[in-house]
């Protein structure tokens, strides 16, 4: 009898995602654009082969960043589309922070100076987690490598706000 086909869970991080989205505008000629069509290329493979992991907090940031520091600025219906598709994916799980998440958040984000919304993407996960895609060096501190695996195969590592090569 076949063993049953076990995915890996993957929570790709909010960059990633919106250089993914914006990977179809963009013109051959942008700096971005090699980024942007690898993160589109790792995000379909991951939505092919794994369990993609949400949270209300990533979801927030995705819409955010789409929305407010991204330009051109996308139509606000192609970002509602784009996320609305993502959540509505077969292998797509969204999962809430519990007050446990959120007390636990507070005290690692006062202990590491990191902020508190990296935590909030990922301790919902904790425990189901097997790997993050990010490239927010953030996550390379030991609080998330004790709870999943870190990729970056876009190979930049940049914080929110700051600036993309």
């Amino acid at each position: 009898m076949p063993m049953p086909r076990t995915r890996v869970s993957t929570l790709i991080d909010t960059r990633v995602w919106v250089l993914a989205l914006r990977a179809p505008a963009l013109p051959a000629d942008s700096p971005l654009a090699d980024a942007a069509n690898r993160a589109a290329e790792l995000a379909s493979t991951c939505i092919d082969r794994d369990l993609v992991l949400f949270t209300p907090q990533l979801v927030a940031e995705i819409h955010h960043v789409a929305m407010s520091r991204v330009r051109p600025r996308p139509l606000a219906t192609a970002v509602v589309d784009y996320l609305s598709g993502l959540l509505s994916l077969r292998n797509a799980r969204l999962r809430a922070a519990t007050r446990r998440d959120v007390a636990d958040a507070l005290a690692l984000s006062t202990q590491s100076g990191i902020h508190i919304w990296d935590y909030l993407v990922v301790l919902p996960w904790r425990g189901r987690v097997d790997r993050i895609v990010s490239m927010d060096p953030h996550y390379r501190h030991p609080h998330f490598a004790q709870i999943a695996s870190l990729e970056n195969p876009l190979g930049i590592w940049r914080s929110e706000g700051q600036p993309l090569p």
